[in-house]
Order: structure tokens, then sequence, then C-alpha cells
């Protein structure tokens, strides 16, 4: 049997707050030249694209505005990741064995590819996965899923927010959604839903033996 495990990055794998909130914040600083947003409305909208971010956080969407944000984050986070940066506790351990079960692991994110490289890299997880998918184009996080599950006679999608969710009911794959990162309760119905990373493994294992 071909099993793959996905999994969102920040809120999932990426205790994201650590590193990401700061670079955020100093980036808004930068294109608005007003005090940066509190750390708990950046919280808030991890999982969204970045463009919302912009949106949200400076009161634009105006595409140079939100390319110059983008640019600043890039600068920042370069700076946040290697200094701040954390994973979860257990999630090196978890992934480990994921892959001593047999399962291919995945990262599927509503950010761009290059962000995902950078926080595995840096975080040292990077070679554990066969695929970072970020956002392409105008693809839904479901397309992407399915897509990357094709090939796979079972599939689990592993994260915090409705994308992941909603991504894992849409293609009829089951969804564990974790309490721990960022998404609120009404965000998880229709997932099984874990509290520590601990709890990812002994569930998956009751999901294929179904």
């Amino acid at each position: 049997m071909k099993k793959l495990a996905v999994f969102d990055l920040d809120g999932t794998l990426h205790h994201t707050e650590f590193a990401l909130a700061p670079a955020i914040a100093r980036a808004v600083a930068d294109i608005t030249g007003e005090e940066e947003p509190p750390y708990s409305l950046i919280n808030s909208l991890y999982g969204e694209p970045l463009e919302m971010f912009c949106k949200v956080l400076a009161g634009t969407d105006e595409p140079a505005l939100c390319k110059e944000f983008a640019e600043r984050l890039q600068f920042h986070q370069a700076i946040t990741l290697p200094a701040r940066g954390k994973l979860y506790p257990g999630v090196e351990q978890m992934l480990k064995e994921l892959l001593t079960m047999g399962f291919d692991l995945a990262v599927l994110s509503n950010a761009h590819r290059e962000y995902i490289v950078l926080v595995t890299e840096t975080l040292g997880i990077n070679d554990f996965f066969i695929s970072l998918t970020g956002r392409t184009d105008e693809a839904s996080k479901t397309a992407r899923l399915a897509e990357l599950s094709r090939d796979y006679d079972f599939t689990v999608m592993i994260g915090d927010r409705y994308h992941d969710i909603q991504a894992g009911q849409e293609n009829a794959i089951p969804a564990i959604a974790c309490a721990y990162g960022y998404g609120s309760v009404g965000e998880h119905r229709g997932a099984t839903t874990v509290d520590f990373v601990e709890e990812i493994v002994p569930l998956i294992e009751k999901l294929v033996s179904r």
C-alpha cells in the first residue's frame, strides 16, 4: 500500500509566531511607516495567502505595495528564522516515525514555495519530504491535494486551519486538525482533532487500519 501524509506548515509543523510574527510586523512597519501591528492579529492570519496579510495588516491590496511587503518580509524572515525559528515539540520524531511506517511525506501550504524551503531547511526537516507544494497561481489547496494524492492508496491531511480540513473533506481524505495551532474550534468540524503532536502517529495508525 502506498501511503502519503500531507502536512500544512505554519501552525502544524512550524511554531510560526516565534520567527514569523516579528518579521511580518517589521515588514508592515517598513511599508506603512506606522507602528508594528499586534502579534495577536498577525497570528490569526497564518494559513492565508500573503496578499491577505498585506490587505489586513497594511490596509492595502495595491500590487506594488504588496510586492514591497513581500520583499521586506523575505529580508526580515531570513534574519528571524535562524535566530528564533522553532518546530513544535515532537515534530521531528513524529516525521521519523511516519517514515519508518512506510509513509511518504509532503508539505502543502498556502505560502510560496520559497518560504516553505527556507523554513524546512532552516529547521532541519527538508529531507523528510518528497514534495514541498506552495501556492501555485490560483489553484486551491483542494486541487493541489488532489494532485499530490492521485497515485496513493491512502492519504491523510494534517493541518490547523479550515483550508486544510476543507481540502481533505473535498477529496474524501481523512483530515486531522491540530488544535495546538492557529485555527479555531469551528474550523475543525468534520476532522479528528489532536491537542499535541505526539497524538498524530497513533491516530494515523488507526485511520490506516480502518
